[in-house]
């Protein structure tokens, strides 16, 4: 279950680019495993947001 959670996936994706707009966590924080943080990037960009999660 641990291992799933830290491949993260569309679910954590979502948290992870909520947990970034909300200022709790950074981009920093995310694990490159997998590549989550090339997607939380991709996402956060897609989303019109910049890396910190302010509305770009």
């Amino acid at each position: 279950m641990a291992s799933k959670i830290m491949e993260g996936g569309e679910n954590m994706l979502a948290v992870y680019v909520a947990m970034i707009h909300k200022g709790v966590i950074k981009i920093e924080d995310v694990p490159t495993a997998g590549g989550n943080r090339d997607k939380v990037k991709a996402a956060l960009e897609a989303t019109g947001m910049d890396q910190n999660g302010n509305i770009a």
